[in-house]
This record gives structure tokens, sequence and C-alpha cells, in this order.
């Protein structure tokens, strides 16, 4: 996840280089720390608080001093190591030593030398969601705790005659605690009786609209904060985006650090208003953003850029789990497209991107400035997908300039999905000149020298594929 750290254990500097090069290259802002062994890993961690612990240890299993294998028996016996997921690199590939490395010495997981990148970056952001998932379910189980123990002195203190205000008070109280975890939104879905009543696996489908946003660079933003104003800004953040999310009728589903998930779910109106309601929200986010800007700046700090992405669809509602530990979710395609969108605003050079169905669904009526971005196909989907930037958070200079090329820009694009790469690229270096700043037009340049220089096939659609998340 953003921000997580990771520790590489492994007597090869070249292994812990090629490591440290394929996740850096993740876009996920890891933090990666090096040992060269297991004697020097396990030193390194004893002088580290809970809170400093890593999130995942890479580790070699052959090493001089302390091996991997020995390394990670001591991670396993220690209360405050133990929960740290553990994925052994190692040339020993051998079906006999697989099994030893996962059932007998508990490694969460295992990557035979030498490994594929894609692999390796896939595998840590696996490990690094499970791990989230459990720590969450870990301060979770110990809210509960604590609610359960003051349940129980309620219990003691009160008469026969006061039993049943008491369990209502318990209950209360209980779900309160839950709703420090679980939007109550949420509540109303999967226990719609009370939590006491909640039902494991319910699950349910819904259109909804999924809005997704992010901090650009973060990890080279906190660079220049110390540890404890980093957290405070970061939660100074999260409290000012989330009114602009509750006022526009949405609710926070969840914070990824310093990403925001939220959804846009109103029972008793339309999927159109839903829809008008996260960009609304958007907006007013990046609206706030400005303000936020505005201190950072008086404080000679730099200031920050956000991506919003937004997609309207069907998702499916419910909990996941088990019994003993579950959590609330909102899961598919729609989900996932939200995600994709929020991060595209970095190639394309914008703010706030939504998707076709979302475009429709808020309609031409004038209340929001929008153009069309393109037709892309993003990977693990086969269906085309048409988005669009919405600017009306623009300075007004680059407002006025999208607005006073826009025809021109979409003329271009038509040219360009006809295959009259040349005409269109004229076109587009005339947008390109009238306003610099937008980098729009200079993405479509280059598409059409690349086309022209080397045609697409015939069954080309004027489609750009994104082969990587």
């Amino acid at each position: 996840m953003p921000g997580s750290t990771i520790l590489v254990v492994d007597d090869s500097r070249t292994i812990r280089g090629q490591v440290g090069r394929i996740l850096s290259d993740a876009q996920e802002n890891y933090v990666l720390h090096e040992q060269e062994n297991g004697q020097k890993a396990l030193h390194w961690l004893s002088g580290l608080v809970e809170d400093e612990l890593p999130s995942l240890i890479l580790l070699d299993r052959n090493m001089p001093e302390i091996s991997g294998d020995e390394c990670i028996q001591i991670l396993k016996r220690d209360d405050s190591w133990r929960h740290i997921p553990v994925l052994f690199l190692t040339a020993q590939s051998d079906v006999q030593q697989l099994v030893h490395g996962l059932a007998d010495l508990e490694a969460d997981d295992y990557l035979a030398k030498p490994f594929d990148p894609d692999e390796l970056r896939a595998r840590v952001k696996a490990l690094l969601r499970i791990k989230t998932a459990e720590d969450q379910a870990r301060q979770l189980n110990r809210e509960l705790e604590k609610s359960l123990e003051l349940q129980k002195k309620a219990f003691q203190d009160l008469k026969e005659t006061k039993l049943q205000l008491a369990e209502t008070e318990a209950t209360v109280k209980l779900t309160r605690v839950f709703e420090k975890f679980v939007p109550k939104e949420f509540l109303n879905r999967i226990a719609p009786d009370g939590l006491e009543n909640l039902q494991f696996g319910r699950a349910e489908t819904d259109f909804k609209t999924i809005l997704f946003s992010d901090i650009r660079s973060f990890t080279r933003l906190s660079e220049s904060y110390s540890p404890q104003e980093l957290l405070d800004f970061l939660n100074s953040y999260l409290r000012k985006m989330n009114p602009a999310i509750m006022n526009n009728r949405g609710f926070v589903d969840k914070f990824i650090g310093d990403a925001i998930m939220a959804i846009f779910d109103r029972p008793d109106k339309s999927d159109a208003e839903e829809a008008r309601d996260a960009v609304n929200a958007g907006l007013c986010m990046l609206d706030v953003l400005e303000e936020i800007n505005t201190t950072l700046r008086a404080s000679q700090k730099e200031s920050v850029k956000m991506g919003i992405g937004i997609h309207s669809g069907n998702v499916i509602i419910g909990t996941i789990g088990y019994e003993e530990r579950m959590d609330s979710t909102v899961l598919g395609d729609t989900v996932n497209l939200a995600s994709r969108l929020e991060n595209l605003t970095k190639y394309y050079g914008c703010s706030l991107v939504v998707s076709g169905a979302t475009m429709k669904l808020i309609g031409n009526d004038g209340a929001h400035l929008f153009r069309e971005l393109d037709l892309i196909s993003v990977k693990g989907r086969v269906e085309p997908l048409q988005i669009y930037e919405i600017f009306d958070a623009d300075t007004p200079g680059l407002r006025q300039a999208k607005l006073d090329y826009r025809d021109e820009l979409d003329h271009a694009i038509r040219l360009y999905r006809g295959r009259h790469f040349d005409e269109a690229r004229l076109r587009f270096e005339a947008c390109k000149q009238a306003c610099l700043d937008d980098p729009l037009a200079a993405i479509y340049i280059d598409r059409c020298q690349q086309h022209v220089a080397t045609p697409p096939d015939a069954n080309w659609g004027g489609v750009h594929v994104f082969d990587h998340k």
C-alpha cells in the first residue's frame, strides 16, 4: 500500500538493488530498508518500536551468520514481529523446499529466483493488502473488547429492573465504536436489524457512483515533514476533505493512506443525482485543496496536487472474511475503474476525470465545463471506456483556453480516430500553441507521429490501450 515500509534481507547486494529498483518503479511510494543477513535484520528490528516496524519482510533463505530459515523462526516466536508477513526470495525452487518454507516455517509467500518483476510487485501488493486488513481487524477487535468490558461493568452495576436498559445502552455503545470503522450507511445495509443481528456474508448489488482521490507525489512531499508533521498534515487534510463529500450526500468508505474512496448512494434519488453529487463533491474537494495550499504557501510549504477519478456502475455490497474477522466493502469493476481513472489524471495532466457512464448520467446541461479526453482500454477489461475531464476548478486562464479550443480539439480527435493522422496532428499543434499549459494536445501529437511511422492494424478503432495498472 502507499507509504508502506519494506525490509529487504539478502546477502547479495545485486538482489537487494534489483528488488529496490523493481519496487521503486511500482508507483506505490514504498519505503525500503536493506540488511545483508538475518543477524543484522534482527538487530535492526530490535531497535524499533511497534509503530516503526516494517509492513513486509522480503527474506533470502541462504545467508551467512543467521539464515533466512533461522531468522523466520525467531520472527514468528516474537509477539511484536509475528504479524509481519514474510515473503521468501530464494533460489530453492523445488516443491519440498516450498512446502517446508510455507507450512513448517510459516512464511506467508514464496518466490523463486530469478523472479519476474511484475510478479514480485503483485505479490508484495497482495501481502501488504492482507497486512492492512489484518491490522485494521486487530485494532477493531481491541476496540470491541474495550466496549465489551464496559458492557460487562454496566451489567454488574444494574439491578434486575434496569437490565433491559443496560442492554440497550451497551448495544448503542458497541454500534458507535463499530461506526468508527464501518460507515453507518454500510451498517444500514449489512445490519438493518441492528449490529447484534449482523448477517455475515450477506451481499447485494446496486448501481452506485464511486469517487477515488489521491495526493500526487506523497512520498516526495513527506520528505519535507517530520513524522509528526506529516501525520498532522494528513489528518488535517482528510478531516477537511470529509465535509466536501458529506455535504454532497456521499460518505467515505475507507482511507487508504492519503487516498480516499467515497460512495454516493441515495436510495430515494436517481442514479443521475448520485452522479451529480459525486462530481460536485470532487469539485468541492479541489476548492478545499486550494484553501489548504494557500495555508501551505503562507507557511513556506510546498503546495500539493490531487487527482480524482469518478465512475458509475453496479457494485457488490457486503461483508467479507469469516465470522471472527470480517470487513464491509464494495467490490466490482466499477470500483476498479474509478481507481484507474484517478491514476490516469497523472497521465493526462488534469485533476478530475469521469467515465462516459458518469458523463451520460450528469448530462450536458451546462452545469459543468467538460471535454472528451480519450477512448481507452485498461488492463483486465475488454470493453473500451470513454473518459472526460471536468475542468471547472482550473485557473480562469486555463479554463477559458480549454473552452476556446474545445471544438477544434474535438475535431482533431475525430480526425485521429478516422486515421487522418497528418491532418489531425496539424490541428493538435494549433491547440498546443493556443495553450502550452495543457498537455492533452501534446499526447495526441506523439500518438499521431507514432501511427504515421507505424500504422495501426485494420481493426484499430481509435482506442488507446493501457496495458498496465
